[in-house]
């Protein structure tokens, strides 16, 4: 394929065997650097370092990977930014201006640990967690320094002053307890609130201390006398961060009702409110001047407001938390994916830019597919299909009839018709020329998972959290046969190109391969993870599957035999899908990217 200059980021920190990476992933945290020129965001993949003015990618920082910045920029001089990995232990990757990436694990007692961060220092990591105990780590070696008791009940939240001196903790006890870092010494108790704390925030002269709560209130605190000093609400939900400007004067709250609200810190009145996020916003953060604040939200965007009026100044996009289903069109020209901020997602192969020409419903977009001809899109929404016509992005119809959640959509090839899968154990037949449902397949006895169209449109083939695959007369919807070997539920199925061959991977731990003519059990061969996805490829030797363990895993389709193991995802595969030219293989899942391997390289590099 000749590419036309496809922008830089999509081929930053790609793993061996990748041509590029849709997407950006999740959003978590946000932070600016102290000339205020970039902006750090955190996320399911890494750390995006973007220019705070022009709202261009400068960098991604990602474990292990040269992207040829393996120091951050001279703007974050005297910072460290770091991303964190949960698993048997607690590892992180640390990145400053002198050192470079670098790698510590915790030592000693992890697993009661539920919330770690790192002194503005950068000298210090604190732990809180299940266990009561707040523990102090050595940022450098990753042992554990001293170990504090002073909650009654586990603790969820905490923050360090801004000169690194003092330690906040918030826990279900509803007290907050304030700690001497140097020697763990207990200096304080703040009592006041009628619930759980959620969120510490410590003033930029750490005199002023806010709390969030479950009891709905942001409380200030001077934490000199212990005496509250304002109380800036009363009406918000526990979830949500408190940030102040640069100066102190302002404070910021994240609200339920996917708003920012700032106030005037000295006297808890309101100062403005931000309305433009679609969902709700995880973090927000002050430019250096105190005259910015750039918010990411659920909603995949981030955003960046006047502290005085109000106003949105501008928006980065392309942040989804998850890119669930996949479709390639059928000239191979076009990918449609589905992601979290709940909008079909149409990438160009040729440029790998995305564009998101429809205009639907926002709540739940999941399942998209293109019909056979390439000129329509079917998404699911809830118990809703929508069907668009991709030129024009226009909606040509809603088909209604299921009565919960549908979970899976597929074309039978050569025809018009659509087949939908649901929650409500039925799978339906639609003629979408017309709108009209052709047939309703009933005799799976729990939630279908999958459902999959022979190659010559003659038969469907369904399966089911009951553990059975199913087989049925594509043009009448009448039943064929049910197809039994599975000890548990059946999460993904697919044919082979010349529709000889259909597969079935089960949370058994085992894939099978079935004779969907003759109705015959093949072979079986065991997978180490349950499986979300499988994908043929296009001359049908290789069969591609991806679950659970973020890997994507290539088998010889006629031996069973592993031939490749595809490593680059930070969570669950959910999708998978070979190009129609065999070329290329998308994979996406709940990291929020989309990864375009080179299927011959890894199909035959990697063995």
């Amino acid at each position: 394929m000749n590419m036309e200059n496809p922008p830089p980021y999509t081929q930053w920190g790609l793993p061996p065997g990748a041509k590029a990476r849709l997407g950006k992933g999740g959003l978590e945290e946000v932070r600016y650097s102290p000339d205020g020129t970039q902006l750090a965001v955190t996320g399911l993949i890494g750390i995006w370092i973007y220019d705070a003015h022009t709202y261009k990618e400068v960098a991604l920082l990602q474990q292990g990977q040269d992207q040829g910045t393996n120091t951050l920029p001279f703007s974050w001089e005297g910072t460290t930014l770091f991303t964190q990995n949960w698993d048997d232990t607690i590892s992180f990757t640390l990145w400053d201006t002198q050192i470079g990436q670098r790698q510590i694990t915790l030592r000693e007692r992890t697993k009661d640990i539920q919330n770690i961060i790192l002194s503005p220092d950068g000298t210090t990591f604190a732990s809180v967690g299940w266990d009561k105990a707040i523990r102090f780590w050595d940022s450098r070696t990753g042992r554990l320094r001293s170990t504090v008791i002073g909650h009654t009940e586990p603790i969820m939240t905490l923050a360090f002053s801004a000169d690194s001196k003092v330690l906040a903790t918030g826990g279900f006890d509803n007290t907050i307890c304030l700690w001497d870092v140097s020697d763990g010494r207990h200096l304080s108790t703040l009592t006041g609130h009628e619930d759980d704390i959620r969120n510490l925030a410590f003033s930029p002269n750490g005199i002023i201390l806010a709390s969030r709560s479950h009891d709905k209130t942001v409380c200030l605190w001077d934490v000199t006398t212990g005496e509250k000093v304002a109380t800036l609400a009363t009406d918000l939900e526990s979830f949500g961060r408190t940030v102040f400007s640069p100066d102190g004067t302002l404070a910021a709250t994240n609200c339920d009702d996917h708003s920012v609200r700032i106030w005037n810190a000295g006297t808890g009145i309101e100062h403005t409110r931000l309305i433009g996020h679609k969902a709700l916003v995880w973090d927000t953060a002050f430019s250096p001047d105190g005259k910015t604040l750039a918010s990411v939200s659920e909603d995949s965007t981030i955003r960046f407001w006047n502290v005085n009026s109000g106003t949105e100044k501008g928006v980065i996009t392309g942040h989804a938390r998850w890119s669930i289903f996949l479709d390639f069109s059928p000239d191979g020209s076009v990918l449609a994916s589905s992601a979290s901020d709940n909008t079909p997602h149409l990438w160009d192969m040729n440029t790998y830019t995305e564009s998101t020409p429809f205009d639907g419903p926002r709540d739940s977009i999941d399942h998209v597919a293109f019909s056979p001809d390439g000129a329509m899109l079917a998404n699911a929404n809830n118990e809703r299909i929508f069907l668009w016509h991709v030129n024009s992005g226009t909606q040509s119809a809603i088909l209604q009839g299921h009565t919960d959640y549908i979970r899976t959509l597929a074309f039978v090839p050569n025809s018009t018709t659509l087949a939908s899968g649901s929650d409500d154990n039925t799978i339906r037949l639609w003629d979408i020329d017309t709108g009209n449902q052709l047939a309703l397949l009933t005799g799976h006895t729990d939630n279908i998972l999958a459902v999959a169209g022979s190659p010559d449109g003659t038969i469907l083939a369904s399966c089911s959290a009951d553990g059975t695959l199913r087989l049925w007369n594509a043009n009448t919807g009448h039943p064929l046969t049910v197809l039994k070997g599975h000890t548990e539920k059946i999460g993904a199925i697919a044919f082979s190109s010349d529709g000889k061959v259909l597969a079935s991977a089960g949370w058994d731990g085992t894939i099978r391969l079935w004779d969907p003519q003759n109705c015959e059990h093949l072979s079986t061969f065991a997978v180490p993870d349950n499986l979300y996805a499988l994908a043929f490829s296009t001359d049908g030797n290789i069969l591609a599957g991806g679950g659970q363990d973020d890997k994507v895993r290539l088998w010889d389709a006629h031996t069973g035999n592993l031939r490749a193991v595809l490593s680059g995802h930070y969570a669950d595969i959910e999708a998978l899908v070979f190009s129609p030219d065999g070329r290329t293989l998308a994979s996406g899942g709940d990291d929020g990217t989309i990864l375009l391997w080179d299927a011959q390289k890894v199909g035959n590099t990697f063995d």
